[in-house]
Order: structure tokens, then sequence, then C-alpha cells
């Protein structure tokens, strides 16, 4: 591993410039700027490398670009490297220190939209891969790339293009498309993702808004929305009938790496502005509640006049956009259905609901061989013990595949993903290359 290491590091460079050139070129799929021409840039890379790329179309999304690489010694055996191309709205703009889409470098980092989400980590696989095939002529075992270009808007044809290509998606292991280290260096070992039900849901009355003085005789849209939203969460807990019925419990040993994974609290509460957590929750509890715990959040609020000064208005709709993470073995199809018959139930039928988008929870056992790789590897590079996270707060298509998934790589706390000036320490980007290739030399060897 040394040679693909020294290679790593000999070829820092020409990894940095290629990552320069494709951050320069904009991928937005909220507008769909950018999305062809970037699809077609990472097709060229995929080829270069003799990774046989193939671009598939699905309707109502951008393409999603996969490639494959063949091991001589080790055919068996598959890892399938997931990233995306695209990436979120650069706006505001007037908050980049530099125009998003032309990098720069600056105190070792390298600014730019896309930087660290996810241009770095896909940039650094194709290189780590290079290294492989430079210099042992050969790869671990089989490698797969798969890079969709809709994360940032949901995934949208990344389940339907699993239906109709299985065999692209098929694979032993995946190395997922985020990782790095915590704010104080310790690499982290994320095993699972929460899944999602978006929706919104609407109240409506009259044709028009109205003046307010007819509220004296008008039902008003917005208390009635009011009614139905505080019908679904009550004291940390969501009040729809059945919503826990599936709920996968921790392991043991799941709980344990819980309990010794750090969390900042207090530093977490200073950055939020915030005294306390939900319902004065202790550190354990918040750490199980962001590994495992279903939410319903409010996510937006819309109805009537909210401009300068007054406006006696009574409004002809209210909406709110709600999204609820789900846990294993949770089912956003099942839970949509839950919810719109409790709605019925509690006499809010009259109130709309639009499904927007769904994702299933996915979770890696941590004796998988291709997380326990991951944690082993991790110490071999960083000389540190890696931070297990069971599972990240956040969502992403992770159920699409069968196989274990680890998220891995080399971001860090403070890239200022989705926001203004986003970033990535090319020190982490090298390391990060290293780790990766560590772990699946390892993962090939079991």
């Amino acid at each position: 591993m040394e040679q693909v290491f020294d290679f790593i590091d000999s070829n820092r460079k020409e990894a940095i410039d290629t990552l320069k050139n494709l951050i320069s070129q904009p991928s937005v799929s909220a507008t769909g700027e950018g999305i062809r021409e970037c699809a077609h840039l990472v097709k060229e890379m995929l080829a270069q490398l003799g990774a046989k790329p193939t671009v598939y179309d699905m309707r109502g999304s951008s393409p999603v670009v996969a490639g494959k690489l063949r091991s001589k010694r080790n055919p068996r055996k598959t890892v399938l490297f997931y990233n995306h191309y695209d990436v979120q709205p650069p706006e505001p703009l007037e908050l980049w220190k530099t125009p998003p889409f032309t990098p720069r470098i600056k105190d070792g980092k390298m600014y730019g939209r896309g930087a660290s989400d996810d241009k770095a980590e896909l940039v650094g696989r194709l290189v780590l891969t290079e290294g492989f095939l430079e210099v042992t002529g050969d790869i671990p075992c089989n490698f797969k790339f798969l890079f969709a270009g809709d994360e940032e808007i949901g995934s949208v044809g990344l389940a339907e293009c699993a239906k109709r290509y299985p065999g692209t998606f098929k694979a032993d292991a995946v190395i997922w498309e985020f990782g790095g280290v915590d704010g104080n260096e310790r690499p982290l070992v994320s095993l699972g993702v929460k899944g999602m039900l978006y929706v919104q849901l609407t109240a409506t009355n009259a044709t028009t808004d109205a003046h307010s003085s007819l509220g004296a005789i008008v039902q008003n849209p917005a208390w009635r929305l009011v009614r139905a939203l505080n019908t679904l969460w009550k004291n940390d807990r969501i009040l729809i009938p059945g919503w826990y019925d599936n709920v996968r419990p921790f392991t043991n040993k799941e709980l344990k790496l819980i309990h010794d994974a750090p969390l900042e609290a207090g530093a977490l509460k200073k950055e939020l502005g915030i005294r306390r957590f939900i319902e004065d929750m202790d550190v354990l509890e918040a750490k199980k509640a962001l590994a495992g715990k279903p939410t319903c959040t409010i996510c937006g609020l819309k109805s009537g006049y909210v401009g300068a000064g007054p406006k006696t208005v009574l409004p002809s709709e209210a909406s709110a956009k709600i999204d609820f993470r789900l846990v294993p073995d949770q089912d956003p199809k099942v839970l949509l259905k839950k919810l719109k018959e409790h709605l019925v139930r509690k006499g809010f039928e009259d109130v709309k609901v639009t499904y927007a988008h769904g994702e299933k929870p996915k979770r890696t056992s941590p004796d998988e061989p291709i997380a326990v790789s991951a944690c082993d590897a991790a110490r071999e590079i960083y000389k540190k013990k890696a931070v297990v996270i069971v599972s990240s707060a956040m969502t992403g298509p992770m159920s699409v595949f069968k196989a274990p998934c680890v998220a891995i790589g080399g971001g860090h706390p403070f890239s200022n993903a989705h926001a203004p000036n986003e970033n990535v320490r090319l020190d982490l980007f090298v390391k990060g290359m290293k780790w990766v290739a560590e772990t699946v030399s390892r993962f090939a060897a079991t």
C-alpha cells in the first residue's frame, strides 16, 4: 500500500487540478444549470480510467453515470463507489468571497460550490483507483462507480434506475459519498442514514383572500391548518397511530457505540444559539435521538400577508411543508397512508396531503466486513481509533443499495457544505484517498 500512497502524494497537484476543473463546471440540479455538461465530464473521467462508462437517462431526472473495472486477481468481490456530481444552488451570491464556480485555494483549502459536497470525494476515488492501476497493474477487487446527478433534490431517478438496471447496483459493499473527520480530527465511520417522508399540507376555504372583518362568519384556513398540525406532534412524540410500529430497536453493540461516540453538546448548543435540547434531554439521549429517533419537522408555513406593516386580510389558503425523518424499518409509503387516515379520523378530511418525496432508511451492522475494514484502515492512516456513527441524522438514497454501506472520506465539519464559501481541506482530500484505498484493500482481503 505504501507505493499506492506514494502515487497519491506525488500526484497531488494533478488531483487538485482535476478537482478545480470539476468545480468550474456548474451542475445545479435544482435549476438544471450545467447538469448535462457535468455528466459528460464525469463520463470522460471514467473513460480515461478505462472504466467503461454508461449514462442512464432517467425520465424526469438528471443522468446517472456509471462505470466498472474488473479485477484480475479477485474478480469475485466488488466494491461500489457512490457519489453525486450535482451541487446545491450557490445563492446567496453576495456572501461568497469569490465566485462559486471559480475555485480558489487559500490557507490550505479549496473554495467553490461542490468542493466538499461531493466533487472532492468523487475525484478522490478516481485518483486512488488510478494509483492501484499504476502501481500494481490491477485493483484489489472489482470496482464499480455510480455518480448520480440529482442527489441534492432527492435522488429522483436513482430508485427507478436501480429497478431497471439492478446489475449496475449489485456489489458486496458500498463506499458512500461523504465522510471525514470531526472537530478533533478523529476519523468518522458512519453506518447509515435516516429515511424521509416529505409532504405538504394545505387548507383552503374561499376562492380569494378576503377582508379580515369577515372572520366573524368565514372560516380561516390558517387556523384550520394550525389545528390539524397540532394533532401530529406533542411532547416530542408523533401522535399518528401506528407510527412507531416498525421501529427497529438498537442492538446492544449499537447502544455501546452510541454511548462511546463523542457529542460536544455545549459547543453545538452555542453554535445553534439554544439553551437546551428538546424535553431537556441529556447528551446520551440526544445521541440516541440523532441516530434512531423518528421526527416530525415543520419546515415552512405560508399563509396570508407577511410583508412590512399591517394588512387586514383573511387568507384563502394556508400550507405547511413537513419532513418526517424515518428510522429502520419504517416505510414512507406505509406512513403516508397512516398520515392521511389520521387526518380523516381527526375530522380534517378537507386538509389536502401532497406527497413530495420519500426515502427509506438504511443502517449497516458494525460487524460487517466493510465496516470493520474502514475502522481498521482509519487507525492505520490517522493513528487514531475511529468514531463509529451508528447512523447519520441526515437522509440519502442509501436504501437503494442492498449491500452494506459505510460513509468515509476526506471531509471536515467546517466545510460550509450547502452554504456560501464551501471548501475542502486539501490535506484531508489527500488523506481521505489513502483511507478509502486502505479500506478497500483490507475489505478485498477478507
